[in-house]
């Protein structure tokens, strides 16, 4: 895109917003904050109209890819529509790069989707995509299942293909993490077993084998060594925070309680919290309230988790039913999980010299609208809401009367 100027805007910087402020981009870049730009530098203006400037979010954990190649159970979609359908729909909702958090080894997931696709022919397409003509900066998490034993060598290949931009390692055994002993029987109980049976499903889960000590120590070492982001996932004890930490792992996501994220806090881990679980008011499975983490300074980073409009909503509920600075909470979806992730550098905040990631968001009866998304520069989104209802009704009249 041509050089041009964001003017009347509240920019948001990493430490205060600025009121009525501008912004010149040129080459992709951020090159000139201030009160006024003059328009000599820039043919084109975009007038903000007062709304406000906000970084790009990153999500460094978005369960959506998966959810958009397959939106039911045996309802395949080709991979790359479903890539770039999300790309839509994400930049709309203000997403300036994604991480598609895509799991592997985790067969109770496979089993669900009765997906025709392997979980190769997965991650090969979607990283080709991302490699092509985007409107988003894409890159892979991959989320690894511990008990998917089978699938272990398949990491390190991926890894060494230079798929993977952020590895997490998983373990939903029952009676441990997210998922507890008296909630996996209430789940088998549902399915119409009996208890003994119930008992026995749960017998069996926790004897399966899973993949833990060397192995697990050799994995994330060969992830550092090739300067891949590792995270803990559903960490519930103090000591498992501990020993992830040991191992060299820097984010701690979806703390269970808030021992945990206090640990991992302490630690100078990252803490990934889920962004739903703010804008629902809480967590599905009767674990840690993300909010309540939040305002504590427990949480430092926000993600998607299932629902990738849940972050921008999260920020502008945390400021204005919590009085929690704009600044902090934007930071949780764009600086922090960048440094997370350790692409801050270049991107994550308004600051001249990096990429011109950045959003225009609207406030509407106190939600949050995107109207604006660029992406190095470039014009990723944008909506037209000049129009309001009433504005919409008269012209549907004058239309009307104009055919009769």
């Amino acid at each position: 895109m041509d050089p041009f100027i964001i003017k009347n805007a509240i920019v948001v910087t990493n430490h205060k917003e600025l009121p009525r402020a501008s912004v010149l981009v040129e080459h992709g870049l951020i090159t000139h904050i201030a009160e006024t730009i003059d328009s000599k530098y820039a043919n084109t203006i975009i007038d903000a109209e007062g709304a406000y400037l906000l970084p790009g979010i990153i999500d460094i954990h978005t369960d959506a890819l998966d959810a958009e190649i397959m939106p039911r159970s045996g309802a395949d979609m080709p991979i790359n529509v479903a890539f770039r359908e999300l790309e839509r729909k994400m930049s709309g909702c203000g997403f300036t790069t994604v991480y598609h958090s895509m799991h592997l080894g985790y067969d109770m997931a496979e089993l669900h989707s009765k997906s025709k696709y392997s979980r190769l022919e997965v991650f090969d397409t979607v990283y080709k995509a991302s490699k092509g003509s985007t409107l988003l900066n894409n890159k892979i998490h991959l989320r690894f299942e511990l008990s998917g034993v089978n699938a272990y060598q398949t990491c390190f290949d991926l890894m060494e293909k230079g798929y993977i931009s952020l590895l997490s390692v998983m373990d939903h055994t029952p009676g441990q993490g997210q998922i507890s002993k008296e909630q996996f029987i209430s789940f088998i109980l549902k399915m119409g077993k009996s208890a003994s049976e119930a008992e026995q499903a749960y017998k069996e889960k926790i004897t399966l084998p899973i993949i833990e000590g060397e192995k697990l120590e050799a994995l994330i070492n060969y992830a550092q060594k090739l300067n891949i982001t590792v995270a803990s996932h559903d960490d519930d004890t103090v000591d498992k925070v501990e020993y992830m930490h040991g191992l060299g792992v820097n984010i701690c996501e979806f703390p269970i309680n808030m021992e945990t994220a206090t640990r991992a806090t302490s630690l100078g881990m990252h803490v990934v919290g889920g962004a739903s679980n703010i804008l629902r008011g809480g967590s599905l499975s009767g674990n840690l309230n993300m909010r309540d983490a939040v305002l504590q300074r427990k949480i430092d980073t926000l993600c998607s988790d299932y629902y990738p409009p849940a972050i921008l909503h999260s920020i502008f509920k945390l400021h204005l039913e919590n009085n929690f600075p704009l600044n902090e909470a934007v930071n949780l979806a764009t600086l922090n999980p960048a440094k997370a992730a350790g692409i801050n550098k270049h991107t994550g905040s308004i600051e001249i010299g990096k990429d011109a990631d950045l959003i225009i968001v609207k406030l509407i009866d106190d939600i949050p609208m995107v109207t604006h998304t660029i992406v190095r520069g470039n014009m990723a989104a944008q909506a037209n809401n000049k129009i309001n209802y009433n504005q919409q009704k008269n012209l549907n009249k004058q239309f009307s009367l104009t055919n009769d």
